[in-house]
């Protein structure tokens, strides 16, 4: 068998080279490595027992939301502090990733401005608490669109819409902060205006007490605040009324269904009429010809001599 041409001693030291590193390796370093991942797992647990512990304690107080900003937000605190330490015991310098995450977020900060703004925007929103999860609310757009939908989510960068047509709308933190946004069940109770127009020569107290006799009726309309009807405008042929009655949040779209029908009913008991568009005819007389219109010329000169004799 052919002998290799590796020289002995360059073997040898080869040899005892690798050794040496992989010695090295597992004393020095496997500990380190070791401790550092068994520190991150007592932080796992921690920082999980620490935030559920609040949130069962404190948290009572907070709506769904803020609760669970609440446990995340103390959760990858604690967690990163603990990630933090195993790393400097690993022998990683964290001067190095610091400096590395500065100049990230720098960079990422001018090429996404635009979800920096909506992320300041959402902590805006989250700390301000004008609406949360589950209320219903009412947007109008710059360009004029009205946007009304149920609050499924509330994040850094958006919120999330689900409209009364099942369509699922993100809206951008930042549009909320530049438009008023209305709480459509902040409240318990809430006031459903209906406007109507009458009739110009109608009695305004007996529409009056028709339209209140029709809310008093009405087991879904609330008896306290009352029902109110008010004179808004007087039109070229009617006369503009604001009724507008009380209900529960949650009885508003079946309220403003039933009680327009109920308040028509009641305009025909009663024999009251709402001004309608009219038609009308106008007897135009049928053009002459030159000769007609010559002789009924003369016939009148004729009878203003004869006035005149």
């Amino acid at each position: 068998m052919a002998e290799t041409s590796i020289p002995k001693d360059v073997a040898n030291n080869l040899t005892d080279t690798l050794k040496s590193i992989f010695t090295g390796i597992n004393l020095d370093r496997l500990s380190e490595i070791l401790v550092a991942i068994i520190l991150c797992f007592i932080g796992f647990l921690i920082a999980r027992l620490v935030s559920n512990t609040f949130i069962r304690t404190i948290g009572s107080r907070l709506n769904a939301h803020q609760r669970l900003l609440w446990r995340r937000g103390i959760f990858y605190f604690i967690f990163l502090l603990f990630i933090m330490t195993s790393l400097r015991e690993a022998g990683f310098k964290l001067s190095v990733f610091l400096g590395a995450a500065g100049i990230l977020t720098v960079a990422l900060g001018f090429a996404s401005q635009t979800s920096a703004t909506n992320l300041i925007s959402g902590l805006f929103l989250i700390g301000e608490g004008s609406f949360e999860v589950g209320d219903t609310i009412q947007i109008t757009l710059i360009r004029g669109q009205t946007i009304e939908g149920q609050v499924i989510s509330i994040d850094l960068l958006s919120v999330k819409l689900l409209t009364l047509d099942n369509v699922y709308i993100r809206l951008p933190n930042e549009q909320l902060i530049r438009t008023p946004v209305m709480n459509l069940s902040k409240y318990p109770i809430r006031r459903i205006p209906i406007t109507l127009a009458i009739n110009f020569h109608e009695d305004i107290i007996k529409v009056r007490q028709v339209l209140l006799d029709v809310a008093a009726k009405y087991p879904l309309v609330m008896d306290d605040p009352k029902a109110t009807v008010t004179v808004t405008a007087f039109r070229e042929s009617s006369i503009e009324l604001l009724f507008s009655v009380w209900c529960r949040q949650e009885n508003a779209l079946k309220v403003r269904d039933e009680m327009q029908e109920r308040v028509r009913n009641g305009f025909v008991e009663n024999q009251i009429e709402i001004p309608v568009p009219k038609m009308g005819l106008i007897d135009r007389p049928i053009p002459l010809e030159d000769d007609e219109i010559d002789q009924y010329a003369h016939q009148k000169e004729l009878k203003k001599e004869q006035k005149e004799s």
